[in-house]
């Protein structure tokens, strides 16, 4: 005879109410930040400092590179820079020099003015003094004429007019000398305000090469830090694959830093499982390596679009042959820190999550 076992009807709603009041899958896996170590320089691989699943801290020195050519060309922008800043000196005194050029160019400028007025004034009074001696010389010629001068008067009144002519003629040529001294001292202080400009403008472009020879000399020693390759972060290091020897290149995958602390589970629900899931939900986490515990976690977001929408060839279902599948959709969730060194989480494991929706 076949038995058949029935149970009672309060242990069949107790199982629907558990069914109704949480959301499982085991279509999840442990997630971790996984950071890649390249190179950021071409060059050869001198020292290799760390082995395969060997714990690092972020700063740790993972690879050294030949930094020979690098250490030359920090070398040859040091040495631009000392050049670059001694040219700015000498622009500098060359600006000092011009300063005092333009202050005494001016300065004679004015002192020939000054000159120049008393030159008119010597002038002024050789004509007035060459006046007074024609008058004579006119008044004593028709003295002597009439007898009432003797010729040994005349002459003295004759060389005096001749002295006075003569004084007058030197003033003239003074005050044109001075008017051409005058011409000459303009120039000068105009070549000399012109030279004060240029060293100036030299004096700019020396600040801008003392400029752009310390970035080249910060730009070679940021090259040459990179030959010394450090950790990005804390974690384990994975899948080491550089050896002494070994030429490297820009972007070159040398190994990769997987974070062993901060792990978190990405859950792939199918979509009719998402109504009654929200962030903040508790969640229980069965990690198929370790089936004899249980971690906590809690909900802390969904993603806004299915796995299906960033796979390589997302399906295009306006082609015509359209069969519907039930897609899945990404939910993060965050694991309670555990302090058990028994149960170690690896990214990429297994696991069952419940998500509490109750």
């Amino acid at each position: 005879m076949k038995t058949i076992y029935t149970f009672p009807s309060f242990v069949l709603l107790a199982s629907l109410l558990l069914s109704c009041s949480s959301q499982g899958t085991d279509n999840a896996q442990l997630e971790a930040d996984i950071s890649p170590v390249i190179p950021k320089v071409n060059s050869t691989v001198v020292e290799v400092l760390v082995a395969d699943n060997q714990p690092v801290k972020k700063g740790d020195t993972l690879v050294l590179l030949d930094n020979a050519t690098f250490t030359i060309a920090v070398e040859q922008a040091r040495i631009a820079l000392l050049q670059a800043k001694q040219n700015l000196k000498v622009a500098g005194i060359n600006k000092t020099v011009s300063h005092v050029d333009v202050s005494n160019a001016t300065a004679n400028s004015r002192a020939v003015v000054v000159t120049l007025s008393s030159a008119n004034a010597a002038i002024e009074s050789a004509k007035v003094r060459l006046a007074v001696a024609q008058k004579n010389y006119e008044r004593y010629e028709r003295l002597l004429k009439s007898n009432s001068a003797t010729q040994q008067q005349f002459d003295q009144v004759n060389a005096e007019k001749v002295e006075a002519e003569a004084r007058l003629q030197a003033a003239i040529g003074q005050r044109d000398a001075l008017l051409k001294q005058i011409d000459a001292s303009e120039y000068q202080v105009a070549n000399s305000r012109n030279n004060l400009s240029s060293n100036t403008e030299n004096i700019s472009l020396a600040e801008l090469a003392v400029k752009k020879a310390q970035t080249d000399l910060d730009a070679a020693n940021l090259q040459l830090s990179y030959c010394t390759i450090v950790a990005p972060a804390d974690g384990i290091v994975s899948k080491k694959n550089v050896q002494i020897g070994q030429v490297v290149s820009i972007g070159q995958a040398l190994m990769a830093v997987a974070d062993n602390k901060k792990i978190w589970v990405v859950a792939n629900f199918k979509e009719t499982q998402l109504e009654d899931i929200r962030p903040g939900q508790d969640v229980e986490v069965e990690v198929d390596a370790y089936p004899d515990t249980t971690f906590t976690g809690k909900v802390e977001s969904l993603a806004q679009a299915t796995g299906a929408r960033f796979s390589f060839l997302p399906a295009d279902n306006a082609t015509g042959n359209f069969v519907k599948v039930t897609q899945r959709v990404p939910v993060k969730i965050t694991l309670a820190e555990s302090k058990d060194s028994r149960y170690p989480l690896r990214a990429g494991m297994s696991v069952y999550v419940t998500v509490k929706t109750n």
